[in-house]
Order: C-alpha cells, then sequence, then structure tokens
C-alpha cells in the first residue's frame, strides 16, 4: 500500500513537473515571439510609413502589416493544397509576408518616375514664366495649376509651406527628400546657387531641361538594348517552375516524393536559392546607371 502510494505521489510530481515545464517553454516562447512580432512590426512599419507619405496614402500602417499577414496565410494554404507539402507552404508564406511590401516598393517607384519625367516640361513652363515676368514662387503656383500629378501634388506643398512661411530654400529641400532623385537635386541647387550669387534663371533651367531630357533618351536606348536579356531571364527562370508544375498535374506520383521527403526539400531549398542567385545577377548586369 505504501509502496502504491509513493508511486502515486511521484506520478503527480513528475505531472506538475512537466506541467510546468510545458507552461514555462510556452510563456518564453509566447514572450519571444512578441519581441520578434514587435521587432518585425517596427521595421516594417518604418520602411512603409515613408513610401506611403511620399504617394499621400492615408492608409493605416496596421493596415498593411494585417494585410501582409493574410496574403501569407493565403499563399501557404494555397501551396499547401496545390502541392500537398509543407515546406512549399512555409516558402508560399515567407512570400505572402513581402506581397505588399513590393507592391508598394512598386508603385512609389512608378510615381517617381512619372514624376522625373513630367520634370522636363515643368523646367520648361518655370523658364517660360520667368520670361513673361513672373516670380518663382508664381511660376511654382502655375505648375500646381497646369502640371498634372504627382507633380502638381509636389509643388502643391511646396507652395502651402510658401504661404506659411517656410523659406524656399527649405522647401525646396523638403522636396528633394521626399523625392530623391539627382535630377531635382540638381534643379534644386541651381535654383539655390541663383538665388545667392545672382544668374538667368530661364537659361540654367532651358540647360538643366536639355540634360535630363537627354539622360531619358539614353535610358530607353538601355531598357530597349537590355530588353531581350530581361525577357531570357524571364523565361529561363519561369521554366523550372513550369516544369515542376506541369510534371505535378500529369505525373503526381513522379514529383510527390520531393515535396515529402527531406531529401526532396534540400533539393527545392538549392533550386529556390540558385533561381533567386541567378535573377540577381542578372539584374545586376542589365541594370545600367546613367
Amino acid at each position: 500500500m505504501g509502496n502504491l502510494s509513493a508511486l502515486f505521489g511521484l506520478e503527480v510530481v513528475l505531472t506538475l513537473c512537466t506541467g510546468g515545464a510545458v507552461a514555462a517553454f510556452a510563456i518564453v516562447g509566447i514572450e519571444m515571439f512578441s519581441k520578434g512580432w514587435e521587432g518585425y512590426e517596427e521595421k516594417y512599419v518604418k520602411g512603409a510609413e515613408r513610401s506611403l507619405d511620399d504617394m499621400y496614402l492615408t492608409i493605416p500602417i496596421q493596415h498593411l502589416v494585417y494585410l501582409s499577414i493574410c496574403s501569407a496565410l493565403v499563399l501557404a494554404v494555397l501551396a499547401g493544397l496545390v502541392f500537398g507539402s509543407v515546406a512549399l507552404g512555409v516558402i508560399g508564406a515567407v512570400i505572402g509576408l513581402a506581397v505588399p511590401e513590393i507592391l508598394v516598393r512598386y508603385l512609389r517607384r512608378r510615381r517617381l518616375t512619372r514624376f522625373g519625367y513630367q520634370l522636363v516640361d515643368a523646367l520648361a513652363n518655370i523658364s517660360n514664366s520667368l520670361k513673361a515676368g513672373f516670380s518663382l514662387p508664381q511660376a511654382f503656383q502655375l505648375l500646381q495649376q497646369e502640371m498634372p500629378t504627382p507633380l502638381s501634388l509636389e509643388f502643391r506643398l511646396v507652395n502651402q509651406e510658401l504661404r506659411l512661411g517656410v523659406p524656399m530654400e527649405e522647401a525646396l529641400d523638403h522636396l528633394v527628400r521626399r523625392i530623391g532623385s539627382d535630377d531635382t537635386d540638381l534643379v534644386v541647387t541651381a535654383i539655390a546657387i541663383s538665388r545667392e550669387v545672382g544668374g538667368n534663371l530661364t537659361e540654367v533651367f532651358d540647360n538643366i531641361a536639355e540634360t535630363i531630357r537627354e539622360r531619358h533618351k539614353m535610358e530607353g536606348k538601355i531598357r530597349a538594348l537590355t530588353a531581350q536579356g530581361k525577357a531570357q531571364a524571364l523565361i529561363i527562370c519561369s521554366l523550372p517552375i513550369a516544369m515542376l508544375l506541369m510534371l505535378n498535374y500529369t505525373n503526381p506520383e513522379l514529383v510527390q516524393p520531393m515535396f515529402h521527403r527531406p531529401l526532396g526539400w534540400l533539393i527545392l531549398s538549392v533550386i529556390f536559392i540558385l533561381e533567386l542567385f541567378g535573377v540577381l545577377l542578372i539584374r545586376k548586369i542589365v541594370r545600367i546607371d546613367v
């Protein structure tokens, strides 16, 4: 009887110790996850907030974080259902987390590209306005009224700062920080130098507009010459994925072991790394700064 009670007491002690260890592990895991999530959220928010502000979008940053989580879950479920593999589901989740941020960066880059092309016409309009007797703030006001977005939005903000008493040099510096392009920096520097030491601003603007126009022509030629290489890179990088999908549809027994065995996961990881390395290498080769 005493042995039974002792054995029962030992089982209770072991159960309590095991439960305490599991609880402690769960608490530590939750704390580590919460700290990691806070770090990820803070890093993600800092980069996305600037991009959204530059595009004048009033989307709450937290919604963008939640959108990345939703896209990760959707891609993970789709990859898991299509291929029946947990590893591919994890890869889909990682890709889904990055999709909203990639989309925001693409939209911001497209907006800044449009601003760069509109800047040439804006310089011509400023030059004509100065020749007609307008002051520089009045020329900026005409840009706000006559030019399309996004240039009109940027100069609207410049005009608002000028009306609030912000010095022109400071308002234009804010414009350069928002846009972050060399052409805008060149224009603002020319304006600052001309206001400080004097000079013919109309001639300066005409010369800058011609320089930017020639740069855009050169960039267009480079894009045309590298278009074939980019198309070849896209086709070559898409072939392994297309073949994998085709084999999984036509002969699943041949492909499914790759999704359920450690060796297959290793092969898929190597393929993914080589694909990523090839994309980055080709992008480095065809990307030429003018």
